[in-house]
């Protein structure tokens, strides 16, 4: 792939991953409510994969560089599993505001 297009796209999913982290930020500030433990900690798996794409886009790809992305990636996968586990289990009580209103 050429380099131009390999930054572009890594300048994209940094810039889709930013939006992600803003919107739950802003969400966080506009609505007064404050995350769970497990909603931080996949701000981190997004930051951690972001820095990935950072790196990406400023120094060049190197599979080192992939290698955060998806360790990011994987972590807030594992994470949100185990966040969707809690909700499903039944009495487990109710973790946040309902999303959107659902």
């Amino acid at each position: 792939m050429n380099d131009w297009w390999a930054r572009l796209l890594n300048a994209l999913g940094l810039i889709a991953i930013s939006g992600v982290l803003g919107y739950a930020f802003a969400d966080q500030l506009i609505g007064h409510d404050l995350p769970c433990p497990l909603c931080l900690l996949q701000r981190v798996g997004f930051m951690l994969a972001g820095f990935g794409l950072a790196l990406n886009v400023a120094f060049g790809q190197r599979a080192s560089h992939y290698a955060v992305v998806i360790l990011g990636a994987v972590a807030g996968f594992a994470i949100a599993v185990r966040q969707v586990l809690l909700h499903i289990v039944p009495g487990s009580g109710s973790y946040g505001d309902a999303f959107l209103g659902y």
